[in-house]
């Protein structure tokens, strides 16, 4: 409980650090298979607390999601454990390089969620994290276990005074290294750019959106919304994702009302929809962000690439048609009886769209694709020059849902120096600058019209230049590890025999 707790929407990051000193003091005395158990069991309480509120969407995926990633750190500690059964120091040495290979396995393949990482419990302590412009997020989670094993080590009372003292010493070295490298790098003056941009949090409840007697509300509040800055000089002008609810290449009453929003705003208008494109002999649909210019023409398109899964879409659904809502809805009669809305069938995108205005060039981010470093990193390298991150995380209520959802945006742009204009739904709206300070912010359930002024990004950190290194070269160390492990233990099998 602990260590949900540090995850929790109040600054008390803190206890990730030391949150797994003692189940790891406990696992360390066990043999393999009982530590796997343990630590699997630690685990699923740990992501229950942290991911209970994944409920109020959809409860078969807030299940999925509790036993699926208690199983990854399970894992790690069952090699970690048997390693120091090998050679009692190499456990510990291990474990930290083997938990962010852990980590950054979890944000591959289409069945990803990479939302627990240990980084991500310090989001409200900005100094301590600016070490992920250079290390990125799986550096810092290799900090923090390694934190959590010094403290554990000076606890220990097997342990020689020396070793315990050195411990110890090494815990406070290492905490204030990390804060003095944000305290030196972090400019102490807020600065402002020339590109100007507007953010609309509407705060619409989702049963007004999507009922077709109710729909045509969304496009009067928008465009009241929007027109509302006309006369700032605004650069951009950003709707939460599927503000729109309609799918405007194929429902022309409803593109001509969005047209007609921007030649009355006379700007561009970012709009999250809906799209659907024939492909290989079937419709496909995606979650999509059009931007929509004043003379009344899409200039650009960008499908999500990185989709929720068991929410927005089943993983491979192509290859595993079972599990999608359209074919489960025949045998299950709740899905269709109890209007279940948190299911979608959505393809993925495949490619990263650069979005071109007068003034810069950005990149969309669609709501959970926030929380994929590298994804990030190469609509940064591709062009960007800011970021949009559209969400509508009103499914999530006042649960910690939405705040977690809005520091994973901060790290976003502390790792690449690059300020991000997070427009939701329901909140929370922000600008957010490039060390992670919110410079506006629309608070939850509030209908607000946010204006800042950014810049460019200026020049490329280590972290967007080199990527993640931490957590690629860990995740080979962690495959080398498992494999050797498992030879070991087949070969000592065939001997035994």
């Amino acid at each position: 409980m602990l260590l949900a707790v540090a995850y929790l929407p109040l600054p008390l990051g803190f206890i990730a650090w030391f949150a797994l000193a003692r189940p790891l003091a406990i696992l360390f005395r066990l043999e393999t298979r009982e530590a796997f158990k343990a630590a699997y069991f630690f685990f699923f309480m740990a992501n229950l607390f942290h991911l209970y509120w994944v409920a109020v969407v959809t409860p078969p995926g807030m299940v999925a999601a509790v036993v699926i990633l208690s199983l990854y750190p399970a894992v790690i500690i069952a090699a970690a454990v048997r390693l120091a059964a090998v050679k009692k120091i190499l456990g510990p040495l291990a474990l930290p390089v083997l938990w962010v290979g852990m980590e950054y396995f979890r944000s591959l393949t289409e069945f990803a969620f990479p939302w627990t990482d240990l980084a991500y419990s310090q989001g409200y302590y900005l100094t301590f994290i600016q070490i992920v412009s250079v290390i990125g997020i799986g550096g810092l989670s290799l900090f923090i276990m390694i934190m959590n094993i010094l403290v554990w080590q000076t606890f220990l009372k097997n342990n020689r005074l020396e070793t315990r003292v050195s411990t110890a010493i090494a815990f406070i070295g290492l905490t204030a290294a990390i804060y003095i490298y944000g305290w030196i790098v972090m400019p102490p003056v807020h600065e402002e750019g020339d590109i100007r941009v507007s953010l609309l949090q509407g705060n619409v409840d989702l049963e007004t959106k999507w009922k077709p007697e109710t729909r045509d509300l969304n496009f009067v509040l928008y465009d009241s919304l929007a027109r509302s800055v006309s006369d700032d000089s605004v650069d951009l002008i950003v709707w939460p994702e599927t503000a729109a609810p309609t799918y405007p290449r194929h429902e022309l009453k409803y593109f001509r009302m969005l047209a007609e929003t921007a030649r009355r705003s006379a700007a561009p208008n970012l709009v999250g929809a809906l799209d659907v494109v024939a492909s290989d002999g079937k419709e496909k649909s995606y979650n999509s962000a059009f931007q929509i210019m004043p003379e009344g023409y899409i200039s650009h398109v960008f499908h999500k690439v990185k989709l929720v899964p068991f929410s927005e879409h089943a993983p491979y659904q192509d290859y595993m048609p079972f599990l999608t809502r359209d074919f489960l809805a025949r045998y299950l009669d709740i899905i269709k009886t109890r209007e279940v809305q948190w299911w979608a069938d959505f393809y993925p995108g495949d490619s990263i769209v650069i979005f071109d205005i007068d003034q810069s060039r950005y990149a969309v981010l669609i709501c959970f694709e926030a929380a994929f470093p590298d994804f990030v990193r190469q609509c940064v390298l591709k062009g960007a020059r800011f970021l949009v991150n559209i969400t509508n995380d009103t499914w999530f209520g006042r649960s910690p849902g939405p705040f977690q959802h809005m520091r994973i945006a901060v790290f976003r742009a502390v790792e690449n120096r690059i300020w991000v204009a997070r427009c939701a739904n329901s909140g929370i709206s922000a600008f957010i600058d490039p060390y992670g300070r919110e410079r506006a912010r629309a608070g939850l359930y509030s209908q607000k019209v946010l204006t800042g002024n950014l810049y460019p990004i200026r020049d490329y950190p280590l972290f967007t230049r080199l990527g993640p290194v931490v957590g690629r070269y860990s995740f080979y160390i962690m495959l080398m590890t498992l494999a050797l492990l498992t030879f070991r233990w087949g070969y000592r099998r065939i001997i035994g025999r």
